[in-house]
């Protein structure tokens, strides 16, 4: 018994020596680089017509890239549009994907390009079916940076769009995505970040706590942390400078705990500003929360010279106003 014991202590030991190297290499490594040639250059785009009416047409929107990688999106298009229009990028909920352009209220001035997620996710998660579905998951993540630079690539070969107005905006799941896109590519103009935080680590463990115990929710988070730290958006939101970085956040969000969001907005260098909105996680089916937000965004992206400008309820804001650069 003695033997046993000492003999797969060594073996712990031999294994920790051989995989802490290897996880810490892999949780600081940059994988900006590969995931660029992941999105090659894009060869085609499929337009898809779903609806058309007076105020806007809407697209079901494939695009395929040299390397052969594929990304899905919906797309909305203005009617009678002024041109050239901005262009907005958005990552939306889980929940929506794609179908996030079905929530869009504000359709007359804007090309809308909402990207889906290459993964469905469960309801909810016990330990089992989160390890089980951890590859795809991860996989799945990744894949959105090439997909944002497709959806750029398609948007600046676009006769009316212009290009200087290009918007990256992520809500909810898809805010921490926005980072490391903007790091990764420097054409789009702006950045936004809807009910958002940093520190995936305490942010996974605080969701999954929701649900679970102590033990899985810890365990989740420090795993999914490890697996998900090179999009950690502490690492890349300080590379979205000099564009601007404007954060949305509810003042009472039981999904994105306070620290995160601070972290976050700390961690951001000049141009940058965060409003804080008195309200609970965002949900797509609500719509005064909605219309709340898509006013507070029109608002200030009319002061930054990307939409027209539009009076916008004040808010407590903190930092300084954003300006175009």
């Amino acid at each position: 018994m003695q033997l046993f014991i000492r003999t797969f202590g060594w073996l712990l030991l031999i294994g920790m020596f051989l995989v802490l190297p290897a996880a810490l290499w892999y949780s600081f490594a940059d994988f900006r680089p590969a995931l660029h040639a992941r999105a090659g250059t894009l060869v085609c785009a499929t337009e898809t017509p779903v609806s058309s009416d007076s105020v806007c047409r809407s697209f079901w929107l494939e695009l395929t890239a040299t390397s052969g990688f594929r990304a899905e999106a919906g797309l909305l298009i203005p009617s009678n549009p002024p041109t050239p229009l901005p262009a907005v990028i958005l990552l939306g909920g889980k929940a929506t994907g794609k179908h996030a352009i079905d929530y869009v209220l504000d359709r007359t001035d804007m090309i809308v390009l909402a990207l889906d997620y290459p993964y469905n996710p469960r309801p909810s998660y016990t330990f089992r079916t989160f390890a089980a579905d951890l590859p795809a998951i991860q996989r799945a993540l990744f894949d959105m940076i090439p997909a944002a630079q497709l959806a750029v690539d398609y948007l600046t070969g676009r006769t009316d769009i212009d290009t200087n107005r290009i918007v990256v905006i992520g809500y909810s799941f898809g805010a921490p995505f926005v980072p490391i896109i903007m790091a990764n590519d420097p054409r789009p103009a702006v950045a936004v970040m809807v009910y958002g935080g940093g520190g995936l680590v305490s942010l996974i463990r605080h969701n999954v706590r929701r649900y679970e115990g102590p033990a899985v929710s810890t365990a989740v988070g420090w795993i999914s942390g490890l697996l998900l730290h090179p999009l950690e958006p502490l690492r890349w939101v300080d590379r979205i400078a000099p564009r601007p970085l404007l954060m949305l956040n509810g003042g009472d969000d039981e999904q994105v705990p306070r620290a995160n969001s601070d972290a976050l907005f700390a961690a951001a260098r000049e141009p940058k500003k965060r409003i804080l909105l008195p309200s609970r996680h965002v949900r797509p089916d609500n719509v005064a929360l909605t219309r709340m937000i898509l006013d507070t965004l029109r608002g200030e992206l009319g002061r930054m010279g990307i939409l027209p400008p539009h009076a916008a309820p004040r808010q407590r804001s903190e930092d300084t106003p954003v300006q175009m650069r």
